[in-house]
């Protein structure tokens, strides 16, 4: 990748960028997916069922993290491309403290809360035994989770986006092939699958946090000013997109309520296979997005406006395609 987004093509840039995001999207839906078919096997409908009464919790955990890393690497992009080092790293802090903030929070609720949250988002007296048990290991690691999306946002925005995308394919990668082996060649069942989950985004996290300690990092911590306001425009800059994010985790509980409630378990099996399939393409929806924001900041900030237009050109061009 370039380094200056604000010289050469905006469509090699543009069309790189798209492609590394698309390219982490893809692994981690295809990695969901191999999850349900591992579990359906051996479990039966009432292991995907249970996957399914858990996929919401990390849309949720997800959403979090976009909330802090896409709210937080919008100004960083910013101020770096002015050359206000100090400024850009201030955002790089806050969103690390923010993020770790929310991630304590989350962690304590999901291991104390854990009965009352999976019962919340469906499960029934069948279902919790076994959602209780794929989540057993993952409740080591649920920092983990909006960890990834914090940090891959910032690696995107200190030209590493392909780095970002290469932790993503590692812990996919294991989590696939370990979903084989634990759940089959171990005969783990449903834990297994757990296991590898959370075997497979602690190697994301550990592949990402490499980063810091690479020549191209330019990444620092550094002192915050004027903190609340700056939170409150982290949490502006993001809201959009975790609004977005956070809304199909909720619409999802909500549907495996009712599915649960009029249908049962088989049903919610079925429906839990067809929101993994529909991952798929959201992923598409979501690289373009992701694609042209280091690209729009960067030119944001020097008044590139040609070459914003642009970008967004070729973004309404991705979409349309898409659709």
């Amino acid at each position: 990748m370039e380094k200056n987004l604000t010289q050469g093509s905006i469509k090699k840039h543009y069309f790189k960028y798209l492609g590394v995001a698309f390219g982490g999207s893809m692994i981690s839906c295809i990695y969901g997916l191999v999850d349900v078919a591992v579990v359906g096997q051996y479990q039966g409908p009432q292991g995907t069922a249970a996957l399914s009464i858990v996929a919401p919790i990390w849309t949720i955990l997800y959403s979090l993290g976009i909330l802090t890393g896409s709210g937080g690497s919008v100004k960083y992009t910013y101020y770096k491309a002015q050359g206000k080092t100090d400024e850009a790293n201030a955002c790089f802090t806050l969103s690390l403290s923010f993020t770790s903030a929310i991630a304590v929070v989350c962690w304590i609720g999901l291991t104390v809360f854990d009965d009352q949250l999976l019962c919340l988002f469906g499960a029934d007296d069948i279902l919790l035994p076994l959602a209780k048990t794929y989540l057993r290991p993952i409740q080591f690691v649920i920092p983990a989770y909006p960890f990834t999306q914090m940090l891959a946002a910032y690696l995107t925005n200190d030209n590493a986006p392909g780095f970002a995308a290469f932790a993503t394919l590692c812990g996919g990668c294991f989590n696939i092939f370990g979903d084989l082996y634990f759940v089959f060649g171990l005969d783990m069942g449903i834990f297994g699958a757990g296991l590898a989950t959370a075997i497979g985004v602690t190697l994301t996290i550990a592949v990402m946090v490499s980063h810091f300690f690479s020549r191209k990092n330019a990444l620092r911590l550094s002192r915050v000013h004027d903190c609340i306001h700056k939170t409150k425009e982290l949490v502006f800059n993001g809201c959009s997109t975790f609004v977005s994010e956070i809304a199909m985790g909720i619409i999802a509980m909500l549907f495996n309520r009712q599915i649960m409630n009029y249908l049962g378990s088989d049903a919610l099996a079925v429906f839990g296979v067809i929101v993994q399939i529909s991952g798929l393409v959201q992923c598409f929806t979501y690289a373009v997005g992701q694609a042209a924001q280091p690209i729009i900041s960067e030119n944001y900030s020097v008044h590139h406006w040609e070459r914003i237009r642009e970008t967004r050109k070729y973004s309404l061009i991705c979409a349309t395609i898409i659709r």
